[in-house]
């Protein structure tokens, strides 16, 4: 796991920052091993398989005057505390899957159609669902079960959508998430959103 500082002039006056000519970016890394498949694709991706993702959210703000936090834009720790609450204790060591993929009706519910009704609506209501089946028999698992296609570019969003908040309550209004960077492999990763607007201003 990694982090990163970075700063940057800006016109923005209105801080409670020491330097109020300036914000800073920060950025956190974890990895997780997690599982997936690209359910239409017309090669080898179409097959269960898995990935060490790597994911990078990276924070900007200006820094704190005081309290805990005083010379930080957001603790590296509270970030990582957050990035692990939202993507390693769902997804690690899990099948992350679509709604609609027909695995996750046979693989991870048994094809029970009532449970995948539920779960679809669980899905639609919150944006994800989290099953942990039969661990104790080793017959199940854990599944992560999400209403898109589990691409690197569409978990870059569904991360970006739930750590946003978790940051602006973290530094009380004063910084936000500014991207998530989804790794697959060290050659191959996506970044959400891709030009994101000055969320200082």
């Amino acid at each position: 796991m990694h982090a990163h500082i970075h700063n940057e002039e800006t016109n923005n006056t209105n801080t409670k920052s020491h330097y109020p000519n300036q914000r800073h970016f920060i950025t956190r890394e974890i990895g997780i091993d997690a599982g997936h498949r690209v359910t239409f694709h017309g090669s080898k991706c179409r097959n269960l398989h898995g990935h060490r993702y790597t994911i990078e959210a990276t924070c900007v703000g200006p820094l704190f005057t005081e309290g805990e936090q005083q010379g930080m834009v957001l603790d590296f720790g509270f970030l990582k505390e957050e990035m692990v609450r939202e993507c390693d204790e769902p997804c690690d060591h899990g099948m992350i899957l679509w709604i609609d993929d027909p695995f996750t009706l046979k693989l991870a519910l048994g094809g029970d159609s009532d449970i995948l009704a539920r779960v679809r609506e669980a899905v639609q209501l919150v944006g994800y669902h989290q099953l942990r089946l039969n661990v104790d028999d080793n017959t199940g698992g854990k599944y992560y079960i999400v209403p898109f296609v589990p691409t690197a570019e569409n978990l870059a969003k569904h991360w970006f959508e739930r750590l946003a908040a978790r940051v602006t309550q973290r530094t009380d209004n004063q910084a936000s998430l500014y991207s998530v960077k989804v790794y697959e492999t060290p050659n191959c990763s996506a970044q959400y959103p891709t030009n994101p607007t000055n969320p200082t201003n």
